[in-house]
């Protein structure tokens, strides 16, 4: 059986069309459709049901789909193992994160890229949770609780929650001393999460209902509503200490540790990584512990200067 022609039918059932498979294969819908049509031949039994509206597959597809995935992955591990021996990466890693992030994961790739010069990135920020394998994602950096079953995730790093408003907000209004202050203040409320908005302390000693007055579906939202002086909200440390460091937020009641989130990456199956994934959960770990992480690059430079 010809592994491209599998490889462009599972691809077509992933993507739920020829031309969305076409243009993540990076070929065109003609020859992915001759490719799915010939392998039809090859195998003497209809896969899809074509319409102008949707594909359907056949009994025969459906059976072959599940199996051919299997077949593709051990494919790709042989592969991988191939590299292995020769100690070198080679390929393209497609990695999304959401676009808050950028900033922490952008070093990450430069690092990656120097370390591993025969790799290429495709890096798509999206606050949007994508399917890894319908957008063709080796790996998903995220913050967020919620998981796709389908997924295999490991904790990368732990960030505390900041509360944070601008100097002229605070002006205006008046800095919160205690906890309970927040109460009387207008709160830029994370839309994700359920109703009522209520702030707890880690350890649950002490809580606060707050008075919504925005919502933002994001942290990068909430961080240019405070920024404006439209109200305090709260974000991982990583996406405000930029602009708390700059003075155009300022951290409040920082003594109260509130809970914290953790940064995971995640990718398609229930199997260990490839490599080249592999490769860069292993590096997002090392450059993202505590001490590491004023720049997430830097520890990379610092290395590199003493090998050579």
């Amino acid at each position: 059986m010809n592994l491209t022609r599998l490889e462009q039918f599972v691809a077509v059932c992933a993507a739920g069309s020829f031309t969305r498979a076409a243009d993540h294969l990076a070929v065109t819908k003609s020859a992915v459709s001759q490719n799915v049509a010939a392998l039809e031949r090859e195998l003497g039994v209809q896969l899809l049901h074509r319409s102008t509206r949707k594909l359907v597959l056949t009994e025969a597809g459906a059976a072959l789909l599940e199996e051919g995935r299997v077949l593709l992955e051990q494919a790709q591990q042989l592969a991988e193992r191939t590299r292995q021996r020769t100690a070198r990466l080679t390929g393209v890693l497609r990695l999304t994160s959401a676009v808050e992030t950028a900033g922490w994961i952008a070093p990450l790739i430069a690092e990656y890229l120097r370390l591993h010069p025969g790799m290429q990135v495709d890096y798509h920020p999206s606050d949007s949770l994508l399917d890894l394998v319908a957008a063709g994602m080796d790996l998903s950096l995220r913050t967020t609780g919620r998981r796709d079953s389908s997924l295999h995730a490991v904790n990368l790093a732990v960030f505390d929650i900041w509360c944070v408003a601008s100097p002229e907000y605070l002006r205006v209004r008046g800095t919160p001393r205690r906890l309970a202050d927040l109460a009387s203040h207008d709160w830029i409320a994370f839309t994700p999460v359920p109703h009522p908005w209520t702030l707890r302390t880690r350890d649950g000693k002490e809580s606060v209902r707050l008075a919504r007055r925005l919502g933002t579906s994001s942290t990068s939202g909430g961080r240019a509503l405070a920024l404006a002086g439209a109200g305090i909200c709260a974000g991982p440390e990583f996406a405000l200490e930029a602009d708390v460091a700059a003075g155009r937020l300022v951290r409040l009641l920082p003594s109260l540790k509130f809970p914290q989130v953790a940064l995971y990456a995640a990718w398609p199956g229930h199997r260990e990584p490839p490599s080249k994934t592999r490769a860069f959960i292993d590096l997002a770990k090392a450059r993202l512990r505590p001490a590491n992480r004023a720049n997430p690059g830097s520890a990379g430079k610092k290395k590199q200067g003493r090998q050579s």
